[in-house]
C-alpha cells in the first residue's frame, strides 16, 4: 500500500513522513485481507519515527509487512524496536536496497528484501544479489515491467515479484478511513477491551491535546454541575466512570471520523440510538442482548451514510459479534429488530412499533422511557462544552 496525496498523483508527496504512514495505517484498517485469504499480507512503509513509537502494532502480525527504508548505521534503540516488531510475528521487509547502502545487520533482521531490477542488466543484478548472500530472507524483485525482466530475476533466484508487468495500482479513496493519529488508534484498541485500563486509557488521552481539552471542558460544564474545578484526566475517567467515558470516546472518534462535507446531525442521529437502545435493553434487564453491544450496533448504523461506503465492507473492522454486523447489513435477527425500533421512533412508525414490542416482549412504557432518556442524554452532551462535535 503507497500513500498518495490526491488520486491526480503519480508518486508520494508529502511533507511529513508519519503522516503519510499513518494515513496508509488508516486505510489498511478498512482494506485488510479477508479472512478466507489465506497468505494474504498487506505491505506498509513505516518510519523511523512511527517503528520506535510502536505504530505498527495497530495492524495484525499475520497478515501485515512492515517495511523500512536502508540505514547506513543501525542504532541500538531502533534495532531493538526492530526485533520487537519481529517478535510480535510482524514480516520486516527492507526496501530499495543499494550495496553497501545499508547495515548488515539490518538485511540480516530483514525477511524480505526489495531489489530495484528496473534498467539493470544481468551482471548488476548479480552484483547485488552477491551482498546478500548468507542472508535468510526472501528476495523480492521490484519495478518488474516487461516479461524479459521477470524472466531474468526468475532466473537469478528472486522468489516475489512486483510491477507493472502483473498490476497497476489501484486508487482507494481515503474518505472511508478513521483518524490518522497514533492515539486515536490507541484509544480504539483500548475501547476494544472489556475492562477498564485506567493507566493505559489515562495515558492516550493525555498524548491528545485535543481529546484532553474536550473531555476536560464537558467534565467542568454546568451538566455535572460540580462545586470544585477538575484539573486531570484521570480525575475526569473516574468521575465519568468506564461506561460513560466509552460513550463519550466512542463519540468523539465517530465525529473525528466524518468527512467535513456530512451533516453533524448523522452523529447526533446515531448517539441518540445508541444511548436508547443502550437503556431499552438495561430498563428490561434483557438476557439476550448486552446494552453495549447495541450501543455500538446503535452508534454505527449510520456509517454508510458518513463515510459513503457500503456497510458490509465496513462492518469487517469493527469490534462487533456477527449476529450485530449481519443486523447492520440489513439481514433480519433479534438485533435488527431492535435496531427496527429505534427507527420506528425516528419516522414514526407507531403501528410497527407495537408490532416489534410484542415481538421483542418489551414494556411500551420503559420504551418510551428510554427514548427520552436518550434524547436528553444527546442533547446535553451535544450543547456542553467539550461536546464531540
Amino acid at each position: 500500500m503507497l500513500y498518495r496525496k490526491s488520486p491526480l498523483e503519480k508518486s508520494a508527496n508529502f511533507s511529513d513522513k508519519d503522516v503519510a504512514t499513518l494515513s496508509v495505517i488508516s486505510t489498511a484498517l478498512l482494506t485488510s485481507p479477508e479472512p478466507d485469504q489465506i497468505g494474504k499480507k498487506i505491505c506498509i512503509h513505516f518510519s523511523r519515527e512511527s517503528i520506535l513509537s510502536d505504530v505498527p502494532s495497530t495492524l495484525p502480525p499475520r497478515t501485515t509487512v512492515v517495511e523500512l527504508e536502508p540505514l547506513k548505521e543501525l542504532e541500538p534503540d531502533f534495532e531493538a524496536a526492530l526485533r520487537r516488531v519481529k517478535q510480535q510475528g510482524y514480516t520486516l521487509a527492507l526496501n530499495h536496497f543499494l550495496p553497501g547502502e545499508c547495515d548488515r545487520k539490518l538485511v540480516e533482521l530483514a525477511d524480505i528484501v526489495f531489489v530495484d531490477v528496473l534498467e539493470k542488466d544481468e551482471d548488476q543484478l548479480k552484483s547485488m544479489l552477491n551482498e546478500l548472500s548468507g542472508c535468510n530472507c526472501l528476495l523480492a524483485a521490484k519495478r518488474v515491467e516487461d516479461d524479459a525482466h521477470f524472466q531474468l530475476t526468475k532466473r537469478l533466484g528472486f522468489h516475489l515479484f512486483q510491477g507493472f508487468f502483473f498490476e497497476k495500482p489501484v486508487i482507494v479513496p481515503g474518505r472511508k478511513l478513521p483518524s490518522n493519529k497514533i492515539t486515536r488508534l490507541n484509544i480504539y484498541r483500548t475501547l476494544e477491551k472489556g475492562d477498564m485500563d485506567l493507566e493505559e486509557l489515562t495515558r492516550n488521552i493525555e498524548s491528545d491535546v485535543s481529546i484532553s481539552f474536550r473531555l476536560l471542558t464537558f467534565i467542568n460544564s454546568l451538566a455535572f454541575g460540580l462545586r470544585y474545578k477538575v484539573s486531570s484526566i484521570r480525575h475526569a475517567i473516574l468521575m465519568l466512570g468506564w461506561q460513560q467515558i466509552k460513550s463519550w470516546l466512542w463519540l468523539v472518534l465517530l465525529s473525528d471520523v466524518m468527512p467535513s462535507d456530512k451533516t453533524s446531525e448523522l452523529p447526533y442521529l446515531s448517539s441518540i440510538r445508541a444511548k436508547f437502545l443502550e437503556r431499552a435493553s438495561a430498563n428490561h434487564d434483557s438476557r439476550d442482548v448486552a446494552p453495549d453491544t447495541l450501543f455500538l450496533m446503535g452508534l454505527f448504523s449510520l456509517l454508510e451514510p458518513m463515510l459513503d461506503t457500503p456497510m458490509r465492507e465496513l462492518v469487517e473492522s469493527l469490534p462487533l459479534e456477527e449476529e450485530v454486523m449481519a443486523a447492520l447489513c440489513g439481514e433480519r435477527n433479534v438485533y435488527s429488530d431492535w435496531l427496527e425500533v429505534a427507527k420506528c421512533f425516528e419516522t414514526g412508525d407507531w403501528a410497527r412499533l407495537d408490532e416489534l414490542t410484542r415481538t421483542l416482549h418489551l414494556d411500551p412504557i420503559k420504551v418510551a422511557s428510554s427514548y427520552c432518556e436518550a434524547l436528553v442524554w444527546a442533547k446535553s452532551l451535544y450543547e456542553q462544552p467539550g461536546a464531540p462535535l
